[in-house]
């Protein structure tokens, strides 16, 4: 098969992961989020804190991927 056909096809295939990983890095967010403000002010806090520390590294990577998305 052309290579350039497969990289078409890879290149599509590979769109659809960007937009994937966007969303399922939000909904995970998410999840984090309401299990974070569950803990704190808790005998959990310091989890609290770590998953927040967590959500704002996991917000700075979606948004790296959405720029890689952007520039694809």
């Amino acid at each position: 098969m052309d290579a350039k056909l497969n990289m078409d096809k890879d290149e599509e295939i590979f769109k659809v992961f960007l937009a994937h990983w966007i969303n399922h890095t939000g909904d995970h967010i998410e999840g984090y989020r309401e299990w974070a403000e569950k803990l704190k002010d808790t005998s959990k806090d310091s989890v609290s804190r770590e998953i927040f520390l967590a959500i704002e590294k996991m917000r700075a990577a979606q948004k790296k991927i959405m720029e890689a998305k952007m520039r694809f």
